[in-house]
């Protein structure tokens, strides 16, 4: 049988075969005592995380292995979500595409953000906004290249800058701060790792996200520094599930096995609302909160507060 022909979880299969010849991926029975650590008594998840406080927001990590996953509109859905469900939210756009805004309020699209704070030594209090149904959030900003340049710069010489920002916004009112991160490994991604409770990769059932998975799990695993050993809170999301497609449903087999319990057991189905949503400069629970996939991020606040609580 020719390899065009042969079906599409052989061909993943043989995918995986070939990573852990190269030594980048690693059987599920292999990597449980490194990826699943026994939790310590009464500690529970957040007890083994980074930056853990029971006096601050729980923080929730958003990051992607690769643009045009849908990142941002999880990060948009979830707060709202969270939101709905009676939590204090702030969420935080960490990705110069500055696109957060626009699934989280309707009002003009205004150039001040956290990056332009940050360079003019302002607190980001000033430059938090309102979203629906009073969501908060932070907008990044436009830069100019020049400007854009001397932010990035900050945030190398300075590893505590995204703290400093955050220590200017009440975290009286907050309850879950939720961060945008850029996709790919970056110094943004990185800081809101380090800080974070939670991290969540959004996935494609792709071959491609497939693939991704171990090269995520090392760069997430490197910014949580010395505790990596004991960060338990990687997991990963997959997005616009399409239930009627072998490949998808293949995928998602093949990362069950992969992931374990690391999966998260919520999806988010594919729903034509969700890019209908953005071109109303909605969420897709504002813009059709009975549809599935708004149905699907009630499902994924639920989830997230009962492994964060």
């Amino acid at each position: 049988m020719n390899a065009e022909k042969r079906p599409w979880w052989q061909r993943i299969r043989w995918i995986s075969a070939f990573l852990r010849f190269l030594g980048v991926w690693k059987s599920p029975e292999s990597t449980k005592s490194a990826t699943e650590p026994e939790p310590l008594p009464e500690q529970g998840l957040q007890g083994n995380m980074l930056g853990k406080s029971s006096k601050r927001s729980k923080r929730i990590a958003i990051v992607s292995p690769k643009g045009g996953v849908g990142k941002t509109t999880v990060t948009a859905n979830l707060s709202e979500a969270l939101v709905g469900r009676g939590r204090r939210v702030c969420a935080v756009d960490l990705d110069a595409q500055n696109a957060l805004q626009f699934h989280l309020s309707a009002d003009p699209v205004k150039p001040e953000g956290l990056a332009s704070a940050t360079l003019r030594s302002e607190p980001w209090s000033e430059t938090l906004r309102k979203g629906v149904e009073g969501l908060r959030f932070l907008p990044f900003g436009f830069l100019s290249e020049k400007h854009r340049e001397q932010f990035e710069q900050t945030v190398v010489d300075g590893p505590a800058w995204l703290a400093d920002g955050l220590s200017t916004v009440d975290h009286k009112q907050t309850d879950y701060t939720v961060f945008d991160t850029p996709p790919g490994p970056s110094e943004f991604q990185r800081a809101a790792v380090e800080m974070a409770d939670l991290v969540i990769v959004v996935v494609l059932p792709d071959a491609a996200s497939f693939i991704t998975v171990p090269t995520v799990e090392r760069t997430i695993e490197s910014y949580a520094g010395q505790k990596a050993n004991e960060f338990a809170g990687l997991y990963f999301l997959l997005n616009r599930m399409n239930e009627g497609r072998v490949l998808c449903r293949d995928v998602r087999a093949m990362l069950a096995d992969r992931l374990g319990d690391r999966l998260v057991p919520e999806t988010i189905r594919f729903d034509a609302a969700a890019e209908e949503a953005l071109a109303a400069q909605q969420t897709v629970m504002a813009y059709e909160p009975d549809g599935r996939a708004a149905t699907d991020f009630d499902g994924l606040a639920a989830w997230v507060e009962q492994t964060l609580k």
